[in-house]
């Protein structure tokens, strides 16, 4: 009987539980077993294969936290003492993910890069909050207004996922460093991510940021995971695909999933993600993201595959035939695309027209639109100024009241004024105002 162990956080074993799989895995020869880090893994062992998802554990460990350090060097040992034990992922792989900088310079020598049709967005580190040596560092790295600012720690922390959005050199002073700046592409509201388990790839598509544009305005700050989720309903996702100029332009499903298959062999890893977008000018396809052992939940049949991917592995092993600890990749097979889900576009929010959009009037019917509210006096970010929440729930004060009119289609659309803060905890009622909407694509639509 082989023998499995595993290492996963309790939250993400609370969305993938292997010890509900355990019988799936021991038909298969295999005994599956979760690992404690605290305690030698020597006296645990032996393991044929590891699994594990630690960027938490790495993030902690960066920052000094003992314990974390302590079961980093201990997972490390035995790696060390036995390199018949085959590691999904290898380690020093999850550190150049850890790092959003090293992660797209790592994707920059993709061979996918080599022709013109994929690209990463223009990006730059940036370690001060100096406005003018940031200044200079954009221009020379060629990142264009607007521009996305995002943490330089890619996982292990909620933080990683708090974005912000700075439209003009005015708000530049925004940035909170260490950071990626990185040029904002309009791709129409749509992204595309690509899971790769061992050698299969699975696409998925999702809602993304609506189409923006440089101007003299606020910085945006949100969660990522507020705006990509399946079933987001969120103002900065907000389109009308009714509009000819709006539409996105349909993938090309198989070189997607040859994307899948360069990424796998350039970031030399087996259980990640990644996400795509489409250029809405020039339909080029561009990595902005990755992540390693991502919501594999999405795929039904996560565990069979994942199942699969090992067994063929130990073989491999077995016959000598791993390169580098790892299966090749197959031929791909153009009839074998996995898509997951495609978006239903005729349900999406329509186009608002607050500041950000192209500020013409919506084509199907209103939609609440955020007025975004920028840092506070001391330069920090509170929470409550996130903008998030499914169906645009805003945090607001329990003074806060709603205003008596009823909602008229006629005059404009609603909008919430996402400015007030929670009082002592408690989820207040949002202030409701109307928008009447702006005709010039460079002036905001005026709330009264």
């Amino acid at each position: 009987m082989r023998r499995v162990g595993y290492w996963i956080s309790e939250k993400k074993r609370r969305k993938l539980n292997f010890e509900e799989h355990r019988e799936l895995f021991r038909n298969a020869g295999i005994d599956l077993v979760m690992i404690d880090l605290k305690k030698s893994l020597e006296g645990q062992g032996p393991f044929d294969l590891l699994i594990h998802k630690v960027t938490d554990i790495f993030a902690k460990a960066v920052h000094g936290h003992e314990s974390s350090e302590d079961a980093l060097e201990n997972l490390e040992t035995y790696i060390q003492n036995h390199p018949e034990c085959v590691v999904l992922d290898s380690l020093d792989r999850i550190r150049c993910v850890l790092n959003r900088y090293t992660q797209y310079q790592r994707v920059s020598t993709c061979q996918a890069m080599k022709d013109n049709r994929c690209m990463i967005p223009a990006f730059v580190e940036l370690n001060s909050a100096n406005v003018h040596e940031n200044k200079e560092k954009l221009a020379r790295a060629g990142v264009t207004f607007p521009l996305v600012c995002k943490p330089i720690l890619a996982h292990g922390s909620s933080f990683a996922h708090q974005i912000s959005i700075i439209f003009s050199e005015e708000f530049l002073k925004d940035i909170d460093p260490p950071c990626v700046a990185q040029s904002f592409i309009n791709h129409s509201a749509i992204l595309y991510k690509i899971l790769v388990v061992g050698c299969k790839q699975f696409i998925i598509q999702r809602p993304s940021l609506k189409n923006l544009y440089p101007g003299n305005y606020p910085t945006i700050f949100f969660d990522t995971q507020e705006v990509s989720k399946a079933d987001s309903d969120h103002p900065l996702n907000a389109v009308d695909y009714a509009t000819l100029q709006d539409q996105p332009t349909k993938p090309d499903w198989v070189y997607l999933d040859q994307l899948g298959q360069s990424m796998r062999e350039t970031m030399e890893l087996d259980l990640f993600g990644f996400d795509v977008i489409i250029d809405s000018e020039t339909s080029q396809y561009g990595i902005i993201d990755i992540n390693f052992f991502p919501g594999f939940e999405a795929i039904d049949s996560f565990f069979e595959l994942l199942l699969e991917h090992i067994v063929r592995v130990l073989d491999a092993r077995d016959r000598g035939e791993l390169v580098n600890g790892r299966l090749l990749s197959p031929p791909q097979d153009p009839a074998n695309v996995n898509i997951l889900n495609q978006l239903n576009l005729q349900t999406r929010r329509p186009q608002t027209n607050d500041v950000n959009g192209k500020g013409r009037p919506g084509t199907m019917s209103p939609s609440p639109v955020i007025k975004f509210c920028p840092r506070d006096l001391e330069g920090s970010v509170p929470e409550h100024k996130y903008i998030g929440g499914n169906n645009n729930n805003v945090i607001a004060s329990k003074e806060d009241g709603i205003r008596d009119e009823e909602s008229d289609n006629n005059v404009g659309t609603p909008a919430i004024n996402s400015s007030t803060t929670c009082s002592k905890g408690k989820l207040g009622t949002p202030s409701w105002g109307y928008v009447q909407p702006s005709q010039n694509p460079n002036q905001p639509s005026k709330l009264i």
